[in-house]
């Protein structure tokens, strides 16, 4: 490694990592950290350069022999003089020991000390999370990892669809860190700042499973509020909060008693239903699938086209059972006379590997 290399290397320890989104406590943890860092490195390099440049005036020996010497004699590592000392030499390498011992020591051992530190390693785990969040976009942000967000959480991630926590739970949070590899912040998801840290402003979709019904409508002002845009789904336990989430700027609210009694009921009486609901919904492991995709998403040669001439021109593609339409109506069975429009969402039943057919060109 050559000079230039290693002032580089230096230059990149003594960077400051970039904290504006790092909570105020962790910022002062951080900065009191770095502040011991470059301390502790600061002192390292003078007693080494304090040494190389004694043995450079007192020996005459070369830069590379002097820095070496220098660097064996103030670590006591025990090897043998590379260069012959003098009297006035051996007499430096005492002071030049005797001073820099303690000196070298506290700085070897807080470097290791805080790479070694539980809680900077917590931090820094933290601001390299944020970093690939900020990397995100459309992704899906989920309030609240209990039983309802973990289901969320499977979900989403057999969808292979990006998505970030937000937990408050010291439990919770602990297994995240431990157990998964999931992207999560801690932290109160009705704060601005916990949502900006998730990525509120590029994400596509917020949903809230919080157990409290006043957390879900703060969290659903909030992020109305920084992203007007964002598509808010949220959990209610009665059917009296419903309307408030929705009031509130909730696009979807969801009842899971009312779910799970619908469920049960009808496996009593039209189990055949439910399974074929399952089906649709992919509950189950099976080899069909329903999915929803934007005609803007499907190959260019196919947006344009009617359903008729889409048949003749690619016969082995799964069948539409339904189209949406920008207002929101849904068309079973649409016209073989439909035209994909940029601006409507088809839904395809068929194998994943058909479904891949509408986004890929045939090879």
């Amino acid at each position: 490694m050559n000079i230039l290399s290693s002032l580089r290397l230096l230059l990149w320890l003594f960077k400051l990592p970039d904290l504006s989104r790092a909570r105020a406590s962790n910022r002062k943890i951080v900065f009191s950290t770095i502040r011991r860092l470059r301390i502790a490195i600061a002192w390292l390099a003078v007693a080494v350069v304090v040494g190389m440049l004694g043995y450079r005036i007192v020996e005459g020996s070369s830069w590379f022999d002097s820095y070496y010497m220098s660097l064996i004699t103030l670590s006591t590592v025990g090897f043998g003089e590379v260069i012959p000392l003098s009297q006035e030499g051996r007499v430096f390498t005492s002071f030049l020991v005797l001073f820099n011992l303690g000196l070298f020591t506290f700085s070897v051992s807080t470097i290791f000390s805080i790479f070694a530190d539980a809680e900077i390693r917590h931090i820094f785990m933290e601001l390299n999370i944020m970093d690939r969040i900020n990397e995100l976009n459309g992704h899906t942000i989920i309030c609240g990892f209990g039983r309802h967000g973990g289901e969320v959480c499977n979900e989403l991630q057999k969808q292979k669809t990006s998505f970030v926590i937000i937990e408050s739970d010291p439990k919770r949070v602990h297994w995240l860190e431990q157990e998964s590899d999931y992207l999560f912040i801690e932290g109160d998801a009705t704060e601005d700042f916990i949502l900006e840290n998730a990525g509120i402003k590029q994400a596509g979709t917020l949903i809230l499973t919080l157990p409290e019904i006043a957390n879900n409508l703060s969290g659903v002002i909030t992020a109305r509020s920084i992203n007007p845009q964002i598509k808010i789904i949220a959990r209610a336990t009665k059917p009296a909060d419903e309307l408030k989430l929705y009031r509130a700027g909730a696009d979807h609210v969801v009842l899971p008693e009312r779910i799970g009694g619908f469920f049960m009921a009808n496996l009593a009486k039209r189990p055949d239903l439910i399974e074929y609901i399952s089906l649709l919904a992919n509950m189950q492991p099976h080899d069909l699938v329903l999915e929803e995709i934007p005609v803007i998403e499907i190959r260019k040669d196919y947006r344009g086209l009617s359903l008729e001439e889409l048949s003749f021109t690619a016969q082995e593609l799964p069948p539409i059972v339904a189209v949406r339409y920008p207002n929101g109506r849904f068309e079973l069975h649409p016209a073989t006379s439909t035209i994909l429009d940029s601006d409507l969402c088809i839904l395809v039943l068929g194998s994943p590997k058909q479904i891949k057919l509408f986004r890929e060109n045939k090879r």
